[in-house]
């Protein structure tokens, strides 16, 4: 199994244990400046694995605790998915006083795999949340499994249950012909709009003051351009700096 155990404090990387695949890189939040100097008070890394990717009888466990930090923690690119049954679980603690942007770039099924995802976060009344993760079907042509469960507890009480599940090509028929999907969850009061066109659609929804996103895309930019904007007015309103790199 491959494991990653972070934490932050006060905008610092206070622990930082990894084994096997999986890597955190740390950057500044600003262009030329030392992340050791930390003048904004906010974290930002990318989150990568050596592989390239999940192949058959992969095991991944990752834990993110945030205390009083505003933090962006980034896929470096898609994660593929190949042939084979891979799993990947997820804990995520955010404290009353942080901000978390968790932004999972498309994951990219390839024919015959089997992948489960459990992320589950623990926030507060008080915290901010910003988790984007999704999808790209174009390579498995229909033929694969996916099962992507994400649980939200606040004040360690269940808020959120939110679960996509894909076995065969008839469940293609729910997505429209859109190859690729997405789900946002935010914990912050942002006004987004809904679309329905032939390119994309997006709907919102709120259970329990968290703001769902649901994103169908033929195409990945045109996702990315309103989930991008949606990021935005996220940053904008909790008040940190615009780090936007897709």
């Amino acid at each position: 199994m491959s494991v990653l155990h972070i934490k932050l404090q006060n905008a610092h990387l206070v622990k930082h244990y990894q084994k096997g695949m999986q890597r955190l890189l740390e950057l500044p939040i600003k262009f030329g400046e030392d992340c050791s100097q930390n003048k904004h008070n906010e974290f930002f890394a990318y989150l990568s694995t050596l592989g390239g990717g999940l192949v058959g009888g992969d095991s991944y466990f990752q834990c993110f605790e945030v205390e009083n930090t505003k933090a962006t923690l980034q896929s470096q690119s898609n994660q593929k998915i190949y042939k084979g049954a891979s799993t990947l679980n997820t804990e995520i603690k955010v404290d009353d006083n942080s901000v978390l942007v968790f932004h999972n770039d498309a994951n990219i099924f390839y024919k015959n795999s089997d992948f489960k995802s459990k992320a589950c976060v623990f926030a507060q009344e008080n915290s901010k949340l910003f988790y984007l993760d999704g999808g790209y079907l174009g390579y498995a042509n229909g033929d694969f499994k996916a099962s992507m469960l994400f649980r939200l507890y606040i004040n360690n009480k269940l808020a959120l249950n939110d679960v996509f599940s894909y076995e065969d090509k008839t469940n293609l028929l729910s997505l429209y012909s859109y190859e690729y999907f997405y789900t946002i969850i935010i914990r912050a009061n942002i006004q987004i709009e809904s679309l329905h066109n032939d390119e994309i659609i997006m709907h919102t929804s709120t259970i329990n003051d968290n703001q769902i996103v649901r994103i169908l895309a033929k195409d990945n930019d045109i996702a990315l351009k309103h989930i991008n904007e949606i990021k935005l007015k996220f940053l904008q309103g909790v008040d940190m700096n615009v780090v936007i790199t897709r």
